[in-house]
């Protein structure tokens, strides 16, 4: 894929992780406390398959994503381990919300700290690509 493509790409992937920023943002507000810890999970997911397209580097899966993630940009030291943390919290977070009958239900405070941490890796991971030359 040549760099025009992966820019391409790139943009599509960081406009999907800002609607679903917004998206977040605007389900917490109306309580959907759940729903909006998905949206933030796929803030991260669309804004780290981007950052990962950047350096060659393609997953299918969501494991598979973050894993890539911590091993080409964290560990590497292009990115901060801060983020490598953030990615696992909110994957966990949406996993049990969405998947476990018993979990417990989100608070309001547990939500938002998940959504405004979405904010800051999508906030640093388009830094970072605008440093690499990738936006």
């Amino acid at each position: 894929m040549d760099d025009a493509t992966k820019r391409a790409y790139i943009r599509t992937r960081l406009s999907k992780a800002r609607e679903d920023l917004a998206a977040a943002r605007s389900l917490l507000t109306l309580g959907y406390l759940r729903v909006a810890v998905n949206r933030a999970y796929y803030t991260i997911f669309h804004t780290a398959s981007a950052a990962l397209l950047w350096i060659g580097v393609e997953r299918s899966r969501h494991l598979g994503v973050q894993s890539a993630f911590g091993e080409f940009l964290v560990k590497s030291g292009s990115i901060e381990p801060e983020f490598g943390r953030l990615y696992a919290k909110a994957r966990e977070a949406r996993e049990e919300q969405d998947y476990d009958l018993e979990a417990a239900p989100l608070t309001l405070q547990d939500a938002a700290q998940i959504v405004d941490d979405a904010e800051r890796f999508v906030n640093r991971i388009e830094q970072y690509l605008r440093q690499v030359g990738a936006v």
